[in-house]
């Protein structure tokens, strides 16, 4: 199993940089990411930002496992059109994927070296198999030894694991602060914490008695949905006096590790945090950028195909400019390069020449790229397939 701290890689829906909502968190995470030399990415052709919950499990450096991704939460009329589909999304990573029938949610799975937990939300979304089933099929396919199930936490829909524990290391389990519920769940959530046989740390938690617009309770005050890539800590903050101590707390207890606060309320107020946005994984020092070309790049065709998608005025100016410097950079890369993050700084790099006297917003610098890469993945010289072995 590849823990969290052997990650060294962190993609994102690409909805995280499209959609106006997030912009202003997009841009202070982007900046972080950037200032820490962490390689970052995007999947394609997702519904929502959870990427969490429909991207399979790392638990070698090219193996992954597949759950069956079908969320109850999201079957009503309300929320249906959230619904991603796992074999329409696309993402630059080659991947050994091997598909298990079992209907599991990632953010339902937190894992250390040789233990997964998961609530008992599981039972529920799986009637046709029994509980000792269950736990032996994860074990084999998920190579650990062990595997608990906790109680979920009643008002928390998803039912998710995330949102309640994480390790620490592989002895040390690190559980919110869960003192303000009622004293017969509380007596359920320590049976099974002291089933797991891992020595327990509590770690800063506030409830805040928020809805959004859609009737569910924010994220906020959730700090423990932290994300770790490597030796970096990514711990979400709300602006709540619980802020500082949390902050403090993480500081202390990862000592390896540098943690750095992230203001997190524009995703926490739609149910979700840093873990929930993220699928953080190993990868080799150096990916592929590029498939075997099956087909050479036309411009006139490239040209239409992005302006046919653009939902923004650019000028065909603008256009040719950042086009030139994808060509530019694209042509004179050794074709290795990790993820589109890195790709877009490059270019970046080469628009700063220009940008001062012909300013062009980065929004629309950052979506002519995606659109000019999905040309190239249509053509045969980019992309994976998140299905393809």
């Amino acid at each position: 199993m590849i823990t969290d701290r052997e990650t060294n890689f962190v993609y994102f829906s690409s909805l995280i940089k499209e959609k106006k909502r997030y912009y202003s968190f997009w841009k202070r995470l982007e900046n972080i990411l950037i200032d820490k030399r962490i390689g970052y990415g995007f999947i394609e052709n997702t519904r929502d930002i959870w990427c969490r919950d429909y991207m399979p499990i790392q638990t070698g450096i090219s193996d992954f496992v597949q759950f069956d991704y079908f969320p109850d939460y999201y079957l009503s009329p309300k929320y249906i059109d959230k619904l991603t589909i796992p074999s329409d999304i696309r993402v630059n990573e080659r991947m050994n994927v091997k598909k298990v029938n079992l209907v599991i949610d990632g953010g339902n799975v937190v894992k250390s070296a040789s233990h997964v937990i998961l609530t008992e939300k599981v039972l529920k979304d799986n009637p046709q198999f029994k509980r000792e089933s269950i736990i032996a099929m994860l074990k084999r396919e998920l190579n650990v030894k062990n595997v608990c199930l906790m109680p979920q936490v009643p008002y928390d829909m998803t039912g998710h694991a995330d949102g309640m524990v994480r390790f620490l290391n592989d002895t040390d389990l690190l559980v919110a602060d869960y003192s303000y519920e009622s004293k017969s769940w509380q007596s359920k959530m320590n049976k099974a914490l002291e089933n797991t046989g891992l020595n327990i740390i509590r770690f800063p938690s506030e409830f805040v008695d928020e809805k959004n617009e859609n009737g569910d309770y924010t994220a906020k005050g959730v700090y423990i949905n932290f994300v770790q890539i490597g030796e970096y800590i990514l711990l979400p903050q709300f602006g709540l006096n619980m802020d500082e101590v949390a902050f403090d707390y993480a500081k202390k207890i990862f000592s390896h590790c540098k943690v750095i606060p992230v203001n997190s309320n524009e995703i926490a107020i739609d149910g979700g945090v840093l873990n929930c946005i993220t699928w953080n994984v190993r990868v080799k020092e150096e990916i592929s950028f590029c498939k075997l070309p099956l087909k050479r790049p036309d411009h006139t065709e490239q040209e239409y195909f992005v302006f046919n998608k653009l939902d923004f005025y650019l000028s065909t100016f603008d256009y040719l400019l950042i086009a030139k410097g994808f060509e530019s950079i694209w042509n004179n890369s050794s074709g290795m390069m990790v993820g589109d993050g890195d790709f877009k700084n490059a270019i970046y790099r080469f628009l700063e020449q220009y940008l001062e006297r012909n300013f062009i917003p980065q929004y629309y610098v950052d979506r002519v790229i995606d659109l000019i890469l999905e040309y190239m993945e249509s053509i045969g010289q980019y992309g994976f397939p998140i299905c393809e072995n």
